[in-house]
Formats: structure tokens, C-alpha cells, sequence
């Protein structure tokens, strides 16, 4: 019995093995370490795999639309139940394509006539294989399946924003991104305390954690909204450029961290059987992106998101991303509030199987 215990706890304490590059053992500067999505992303997927029985679904003829739906979107309600895309793993060409009409889901003829569910190219043409399960015990993987999804599209816009704030000029003001990376930095060192301690002292230590989280995640939200009033003071034809990009470079260094801080929560949370916390702390997030995007600022004309868009150096590829982009999160967030009251429902998951070429 004491060997099982022990074996349980290890288990346990490997979930907690998220830091696993150098920088992101002793960095002090968050944004310079790994964005750690795919690390939770794996560490959900080992764990849905353990606790889950699927059994395979052979017959998507009826599920066609669906299937497309999910995996452009994350997942679909539908009729059939639940059906959730594994695009954690599906490359943007893909979700693009489909979006597009480029690509579409269907059957691809294997060797000796098998049928089996792929995504094919406009000529019919290989491009991906996938395989469609059936959750035997729905409600058990209905909490692991949605953060997943989640935890994806917070990468997503984290990555995104990276992207775009190469386009803005500001210098990097090392001292003021280490200082909102700080709360992130000591709450990393009791995660890592946590993997290798008993049971009583993780819960202590992962408590700890998550006060530094919530400090640094409060203190992110405050000097966003801080950041946008500073913005909308820079005014009249002779607004300085230099003053802008800097004060651009911060807002997106702000939102790239968000996601983070998010992220790791939202893990830590569904990882002590906490999920009600972790809807919390969405919903949290939520509402943030929400005022960004609808509430008015003092003089009544612009929205935080609208006065970015209006000033930021845009190229050819991220046109309107501050407009578009944070509202698509939203999307994403009521997407997951809404699957999660679907406890009732079977739960289908798309599984990919690898990329190959005809």
C-alpha cells in the first residue's frame, strides 16, 4: 500500500515539472523563458490519457460538418454531443485552410481500400489523418478536455502578440518588465518546492503560488488600464512618436504576460481539483478584455482597444489585430464557460495522428 502511495505521489509531483529549461529554472525575465502552454498542454494530455478509457468511432459520415467546425473553432455543440478538435496539435495552415474552403474533412482510401478520417486538400490529397474517440466516462475527461482547449488558445493570442509587437519600436525598459515578472519568479520557486514534497506541504506550497499569481496578475490589469490612460494623454499634432511606441511596447509586453499568468493559474487550479477557481480566474480575464473592449475612456471617443488600434504601426499582416484579435479570445472564454455545462453530453475527441503526404 505504502509503494502505491508512493507511486501516486510521484505521479502527482510530476505534473509540477513545468520548468524544465535553464532559463526557466533561474531567469528572472518572464518573457525571455518558454511561454510553458506546451508544457501544460502535455502534462493535461498525459493525464487525460491516464484517467481516460476511449474507445475509437468509426463511422464520420454523419459528424463531416462537425468535425470542420471543431477543429476551426476548438471544438462543437452539437447534437452528437461534445466534440472537441486535439488543435493543440493542428498547424494554423490547417485551421486556415479549412476557414478558407482549401482544405475539408473527409475519407482518404488507405492501403488495401481502408477508409479512414482525414483532411484532404481541394484534390482530394492527403494532408492530415485523424482518429475520432468516444469518452467512455464523459464527465471524468469534460474538465481536462476544456482546459486543454483553453490553454491552446492562450498561446495563441500570447504567441500572436509576441508577433506583433515586433512592429513597435519602444526601448525594452528591462527594470519594469522585471518587475511585473517578479510575482510570476517567486511563485515558480514554491511549484518547484511542490513537485518534490508530500502531499500536505504541495497543497501549503501551491497556496503560496498562487497568492504571488494573483499579486502579479492584479498588478498586470492595473498597469494595462494605467498604460491606456497614459496613451490617451499623448494628443495634438506635435504627439510624440518615441512617447507612443514606448508606451505601445508596454501595453504589449503587459498582454503577452497576462496570458501567462493565466495560464499557469488556470493549471494549478484544475491540477488541485479546483475548477470553479480556475472558471474564476477566466472569467476574471473575461471581464478585463471586456472593458478593454467596450468601455469608453474620459473623453468618450475611443475604447482602450480602439485608441491601440488607432495608434499602432500596423504592416500588411496584423492589420486591425488589436480590434479583432481580443475579441476573439472572448469568443474563446464563453466557448469554454459553455462547455462546461454540457456535463451531460457524450464527449468525442479528435485525435490526430500525424502529418503525411500522398
Amino acid at each position: 500500500m505504502a509503494e502505491n502511495n508512493e507511486i501516486i505521489e510521484s505521479s502527482k509531483g510530476e505534473l509540477l515539472n513545468i520548468f524544465t529549461e535553464e532559463e526557466d529554472k533561474k531567469g528572472t525575465d518572464l518573457l525571455v523563458m518558454s511561454d510553458f502552454f506546451e508544457v501544460f498542454i502535455g502534462k493535461i494530455e498525459t493525464e487525460m490519457g491516464t484517467d481516460t478509457a476511449w474507445e475509437v468511432f468509426h463511422n464520420i459520415e454523419g459528424f463531416i460538418g462537425e468535425i470542420a467546425a471543431a477543429i476551426k473553432g476548438g471544438f462543437d455543440i452539437s447534437k452528437m454531443g461534445m466534440l472537441v478538435a486535439d488543435y493543440s496539435h493542428f498547424s494554423q495552415d490547417i485551421i486556415d485552410g479549412l476557414k478558407e474552403g482549401i482544405y475539408h474533412v473527409g475519407q482518404s482510401r488507405e492501403v488495401a481500400g481502408n477508409l479512414r478520417p482525414a483532411i484532404l486538400d481541394e484534390n482530394e490529397h492527403l494532408v492530415k489523418f485523424f482518429t475520432l474517440k468516444k469518452a467512455v466516462n464523459p464527465a471524468s475527461v469534460l474538465s481536462n478536455i476544456s482546459t486543454l482547449s483553453m490553454q491552446a488558445s492562450l498561446q495563441r493570442i500570447s504567441s500572436q502578440i509576441e508577433d506583433i509587437g515586433r512592429d513597435v519600436k519602444g526601448m525594452i525598459d528591462f527594470t519594469r518588465r522585471e518587475a511585473l515578472s517578479n510575482k510570476f519568479i517567486y511563485a515558480r520557486d514554491k511549484i518547484m518546492l511542490a513537485a518534490t514534497a508530500s502531499e500536505e506541504e504541495r497543497e501549503l506550497y501551491l497556496k503560496e503560488a498562487d497568492t504571488y499569481l494573483m499579486e502579479g496578475l492584479t498588478d498586470l490589469y492595473s498597469d494595462v488600464n494605467a498604460q491606456v490612460k497614459a496613451l490617451a494623454e499623448i494628443k495634438g499634432p506635435f504627439a510624440s512618436v518615441k512617447a507612443i511606441d514606448s508606451v505601445l511596447s508596454y501595453i504589449n509586453e503587459d498582454m503577452q504576460m497576462i496570458p501567462r499568468y493565466v495560464g499557469l493559474r488556470v493549471y494549478l487550479f484544475n491540477y488541485r481539483g479546483k475548477s470553479e477557481d480556475a472558471n474564476r480566474i477566466l472569467g476574471e480575464y473575461r471581464y478585463q478584455l471586456q472593458t478593454l473592449a467596450d468601455r469608453k475612456l474620459n473623453d468618450g471617443k475611443y475604447t482602450a482597444l480602439e485608441l491601440i488600434h488607432k495608434n499602432y504601426p500596423y504592416d500588411d499582416e496584423n492589420v486591425d489585430f488589436w480590434l479583432e484579435k481580443p475579441k476573439q479570445m472572448l469568443g474563446v472564454i464563453d466557448s469554454y464557460e459553455t462547455m462546461l455545462t454540457q456535463k451531460d453530453k457524450d464527449v468525442f475527441y479528435i485525435d490526430v495522428e500525424g502529418s503525411e503526404d500522398e
